[in-house]
């Protein structure tokens, strides 16, 4: 074979070798994105979310739930501590002593006779060792079975005030899903207000092309359309910011990906204003109400307790031990002797005179339950004002959701007829940005209407604990 003829077909294997290498890393490349998109979508995958589901996860993976969690398992503990009290009790220890130099004491000198005479002598051995256990049992402590009763009321708390956790965090997620509603709806209705004025503006600016208006207007224009832009980005960012503090009131990742399943519309469908105002107020199912009851049986629990400390509380005891007394440190050696030694009595310790210190406390703890009382009944009254009053506010705000969406829709005619005025030379570019102007602030109104609405829905709801998702404990 010729070199050239040789050395063209050498490039082209060459080339077909490259050729193959070029294709092999694509179809890699190709099958890496195959194999790797769904572990990405999957890492990024969007978790919906109604109302309702939230509600349920927030009530379930909040950080104050399980923070709450905790109390009540706290609570258990500390009953299960304030039981065992009363239970038997099994101590053991083991002794040893040391003595570098012998106690000396002076007696009669009975060893010659002498009695007037002292002689100093040494008593006791150099190594002492003592071992051996105790078992005690209360027998009666007035304190005791108050503490047993007290140890009910006590969980009793922790639970209700796990339901007012539940309650605080169900009012919460609820507020922000529905600003993120509204805000959602703030940002439609932006951008489709944006996209008429940027083409009113591109109008305007075309006949001040041709010279059929004075460039005031398309300035005027170009002003109320950056405005907007303003008004639809912060918008923007505050959906942001809702969806984070959304997230976290959940528990959820911030890093997590996730939408909002309800629509507005059926929200405001859902709400029945006449129920909602005509719902008579049941004092007795209020959390706050009840933590308050509770608190006062724990004040009456207190009281009952520092008047119990007045009776004398009676223990029984058996000790049993073994003492070594060596010259030598030789406690290993079991062929030495161990002396033994039991003990069976029982204490009864008397209250006689205390300097009034437990009139002070039973006097202390006598205040406190007034205290408590007041403060239940100061709260009954305060939470039969506040339902009327969120009764009224509710009333209130969806008559002024309706009037201020009415007001809208006058607003939204007014700008268009006076759109049609100016391009028709009737009105002039001041009355149409006056006229855009003023349906803006309507629709601003009707926006802080409808939160305001669904605000006081909410507040009203907290306070009746109207909601789907649990119901409180600790009746």
């Amino acid at each position: 074979m010729p070199k050239r003829m040789k050395s063209k077909f050498n490039q082209k294997r060459f080339n077909q070798k490259a050729l193959c290498h070029l294709l092999t890393a694509v179809m890699l490349v190709m099958a890496m994105g195959v194999f790797s998109n769904p572990i990405h979508a999957q890492s990024a995958e969007v978790q919906g979310f109604s109302l309702l589901s939230a509600q349920e996860f927030a009530i379930e993976n909040s950080y104050d739930i399980i923070r709450s969690q905790m109390d009540i398992l706290a609570a258990k503990k500390k009953v299960r501590e304030t039981v065992s009290s009363g239970f038997p009790r099994l101590s053991s220890t083991i002794d040893y002593m040391n003595n570098l130099e012998l106690a000396t004491v002076v007696i009669p000198n009975i060893f010659e006779g002498e009695f007037e005479e002292k002689i100093p002598v040494q008593f006791g051995t150099r190594h002492n060792a003592t071992a051996g256990f105790t078992l005690s049992q209360l027998v009666f402590s007035g304190s005791y079975f108050v503490g047993l009763k007290t140890s009910k009321v006590f969980r009793q708390l922790a639970d209700q005030n796990h339901a007012r956790t539940q309650l605080d965090i169900l009012e919460t997620v609820t507020d922000t899903y529905y600003l993120i509603l509204v805000s959602e709806e703030s940002r439609r209705i932006l951008s489709s207000n944006l996209a008429n004025l940027e083409r009113t503006q591109y109008e305007i600016r075309e006949r001040y092309k041709e010279g059929f208006v004075a460039e005031t207007d398309a300035d005027l224009v170009q002003i109320s359309v950056t405005k907007l832009k303003n008004s639809l980005q912060a918008v923007v960012r505050q959906k942001e910011v809702a969806y984070k503090l959304l997230k976290f009131q959940m528990g959820l990742d911030l890093g997590a990906q996730i939408v909002l399943t309800d629509k507005l519309e059926d929200v405001l469908q859902q709400i029945d204003i006449s129920k909602a105002v005509n719902t008579e107020f049941d004092l007795e199912q209020n959390i706050e109400y009840k933590l308050l009851k509770t608190q006062e049986r724990f004040s009456e629990m207190a009281l009952k307790n520092e008047k119990s400390k007045y009776f004398p509380t009676v223990s029984a005891f058996y000790s049993f031990q073994w003492n070594a007394f060596r010259d030598a440190f030789n406690f290993l050696n079991f062929e030495e002797k161990w002396f033994r030694t039991q003990v069976l009595g029982v204490n009864v310790n008397i209250p006689v005179f205390t300097s009034g210190y437990q009139r002070a406390k039973v006097a202390q703890a006598s205040i406190a339950l007034k205290q408590a009382r007041t403060a239940r009944i100061q709260a009954s009254q305060g939470l039969t004002v506040e339902a009327a009053s969120l009764k009224s506010a509710l009333d209130s705000a969806h008559e002024n959701y309706l009037n201020t969406k009415e007001n809208m829709g006058l607003a939204q005619r007014v700008y268009d007829v006076t759109l049609i005025k100016y391009n028709e030379g009737v009105a002039s570019s001041m009355d149409l940005t006056q006229a855009h102007d003023k349906y803006l602030m309507a629709q601003s109104e009707f926006i802080q209407a409808l939160s305001g609405l669904l605000t006081a829905k909410n507040k009203l709801d907290r306070l009746n604990n109207n909601y789907q998702t649990i119901q409180t404990k600790g009746d």
